[in-house]
């Protein structure tokens, strides 16, 4: 076996992924309980000093779990935290994307 890890498992910059998707969904969680904005604000202002490509990754993997765990919180942290902010139009891409989660989880179980 090579010295590289599996892209999935860790960046180029040696960001372990998974490990850090994890902690941002504990964080999230956490602050779901309260639904303290300022937290969920601060946990948006270190999502984004990572660099572009990781932020998107972090948020798609975010979304991916939040939406099983707890849609409303899924929707709560993404659209009034992690976007708070952004232009109106964005807001209802990612809203309509999280619809579609939705959707698709519920007709799973179903």
């Amino acid at each position: 076996m090579n010295d590289q890890s599996l892209p999935n498992e860790s960046t180029q910059s040696g960001i372990n992924l998974p490990q850090l998707v994890e902690a941002v969904v504990q964080a999230v969680t956490k602050v779901g309980e309260s639904r303290d904005l300022d937290t969920a604000l601060a946990i948006r202002d270190e999502i984004r000093r990572l660099p572009d490509e990781l932020v998107t990754e972090i948020l798609n993997q975010l979304i991916l779990r939040l939406i099983f765990i707890d849609p409303s919180l899924c929707r709560w942290f993404v659209l009034d935290g992690f976007l708070h902010g952004a232009d109106l139009d964005a807001k209802a891409d990612v809203a309509e994307r999280i619809n579609v989660l939705m959707t698709d989880l519920q007709s799973q179980q179903n």
